[in-house]
């Protein structure tokens, strides 16, 4: 599937964007399947989704393979974009799928992250939605809080759009279930959003990065299963 534009890394041809809607409509009951019944997710906090308009940014702590696919059922029927390493898509056939399912690979040269600026700048404009990981990446069964990475913040403030913050935590099976899973059991929770202030400064991204860690860390530790201190303190303010 070649590009139409080698100014972003969007994929334009009407034989994507079909093969890109059959996959979804594929994807989605069997991804909303094994999330329910493999991890037992709950969706909690969908009502803050109506206090931001079309196009906004989700950033989530990375703690599973699957946890894209759980932020896409959380917001449904909205289809997210997802920032992904470009690793991913050098990986034979699966390539495709991270492709088709929207993951945008994030290039490591210069050249290549002017491209991913133009790429959000262009789907938010369009009114689309952003997924990023601030972590960076994947640590499976993760249950704390890593240190957060600037691009999505400086990408909401740019694009004066909200950021969402999504907190995946964990909680106990119940009933019957307690003797048969031996791994907890997954929430997924939606935050109040966040506001890039209109003035763009290094000083006001970095407030808005430290507010967003904020709100999901303090969340965080009202989790019951959540008893241990956060390995990583973020919250500086430098400016």
């Amino acid at each position: 599937m070649k590009k139409e534009n080698n100014n972003d890394l969007l994929h334009n041809g009407i034989i994507y964007k079909i093969l890109s809607s059959l996959l979804y409509l594929i994807a989605y009951p069997i991804l909303f399947l094994i999330t329910k019944l493999l991890l037992g997710l709950r969706i909690e906090g969908r009502e803050n989704l109506e206090k931001v308009g079309d196009e906004y940014i989700v950033v989530a702590n990375h703690i599973n393979t699957i946890d894209c696919a759980m932020i896409a059922i959380s917001i449904f029927p909205r289809v997210p974009y997802f920032l992904t390493l470009q690793s991913n898509l050098e990986i034979p056939i699966i390539k495709y799928i991270v492709m088709l399912l929207r993951g945008i690979p994030i290039p490591k040269n210069i050249n290549g992250k002017k491209k991913i600026i133009n790429t959000v700048k262009k789907l938010l404009k369009g009114g689309e939605v952003i997924g990023i990981y601030p972590e960076g990446h994947l640590i499976p069964y993760y249950d704390g809080l890593r240190k957060f990475k600037n691009g999505a913040f400086n990408l909401s403030a740019n694009n004066q759009v909200p950021i969402v913050p999504i907190l995946f935590t964990y909680r106990e099976p119940d009933g019957i279930m307690k003797m048969i899973k031996k791994k907890s059991y997954i929430t997924l929770k939606i935050l109040e959003p966040e506001y890039p202030k209109k003035e763009i400064s290094k000083c006001n991204i970095e407030k808005l990065k430290n507010d967003v860690y904020r709100k999901m860390k303090n969340e965080l530790t009202k989790n019951k299963i959540y008893n241990k201190e956060l390995d990583e303190e973020q919250i500086k303010q430098n400016c």
